[in-house]
Formats: structure tokens, sequence, C-alpha cells
């Protein structure tokens, strides 16, 4: 399997994903994801090259998005916003944040989600970061309990948010053998 920067077509490959995702999570009885996701969205990360697809031969089968914290203009925005979900004092600088992860239902089950958070984790320590983290569904506790189960830690919960449950785990090499990456 390789991952690799996705491209504009892939946005409806997605979006497909996305809208498969949401019936399955409405089926189990969770809210998640029940905001429609703007394409517009989506279609933006995948321009800023922050949006990763997994390919295994000619059939994509998951994705993820990778983003760096930005300090603007040397001010640290969640210090002013109380539904902030990182903080100055949790150096938000320091790590790198991996959000919309799919995989399709019919890839599921294959720890193809672990493999992608450990690559990410990677791709963390290689640009010299202390951490890997990520934001869940504030509602959605069997999501936590997996998160906690890849060596996630729960830092804290923004009740007011619907994706407010912060987790973070150290970055380290990946030492993976499934996903190789492929810039070109």
């Amino acid at each position: 399997m390789i991952i690799v920067p996705a491209r504009p077509r892939d946005v409806d490959i997605i979006m497909s994903w996305r809208r498969e995702r949401v019936a399955w999570l409405t089926a189990q009885g969770e809210e998640q994801w029940s905001i429609p996701l703007p394409r517009s969205a989506v279609a933006s990360t995948v321009s800023a090259g922050q949006t990763w697809m997994v390919w295994d031969g000619e059939e994509p089968i998951a994705t993820i998005t990778l983003t760096a914290y930005v300090d603007v203009d040397g001010l640290w925005k969640p210090d002013r916003d109380p539904e902030a979900l990182w903080h100055a004092e949790d150096d938000p600088a320091d790590a790198l944040y991996a959000a919309k992860m799919m995989i399709p239902l019919r890839h599921a089950n294959q720890n193809l989600g672990g493999e992608m958070l450990d690559w990410a984790g990677g791709r963390a320590y290689e640009a010299g970061l202390t951490w890997l983290r990520l934001d869940a569904w504030t509602t959605n506790h069997r999501l936590h309990d997996y998160y906690r189960r890849q060596g996630f830690r729960h830092l804290r919960t923004v009740e007011t948010r619907v994706s407010g449950a912060c987790f973070q785990r150290p970055s380290q090499p990946y030492t993976g053998h499934r996903l190789k990456t492929e810039t070109a």
C-alpha cells in the first residue's frame, strides 16, 4: 500500500466515504459528523497538500488529513478563545494534528486506522515535533476508547464543541511496513 498526497479528483471519493460513514454512524446511534462537511472544505485541504490517500494497487482505501498549528501574528489565539481546543501551555506549534480519517466500510477492521495514525506519528517525528494530536467527536465515547487503545491520552473535553475531545500521544518513528510514502 502507498500513501500519497490527495489530488483534486480524490475529493469526490472522500465525500462519498463521508456520506457512507455518516449513514453507518447514524445506524449505530451516533451523531458524529451530523453537521455536513462542505465539499469546499475537503477541496481546500487537498489543495493545501494536507490530505493524504492510501492506495492498495489501483484502489483508494483510506484518507487522513494532517495539519500544523499556525501562530497568527505572534498571538496564541487559544488564550483568547474559551472554546479553543489547544492552549498556549500545550505548545500548539509542537504537534501535528490528524483529522478526517476515513476508511470505507469494506476496508474496516483491518487496523488500517492504527497504521495511519502510526504513520502520522512518524511524520510528526520526522518534522521534529513532540506530539501527534487529534480531536474527537465529544459524545462518541467508543471512538475515545479506540484512541486510548491506540496510545493516545485524553487531555480535556471542550463540551461546547461538537468535536471537543482532545487527545495526544508522543510522536515516534514510523516502524510499520504497510504504508509506503510517495510524494510525487
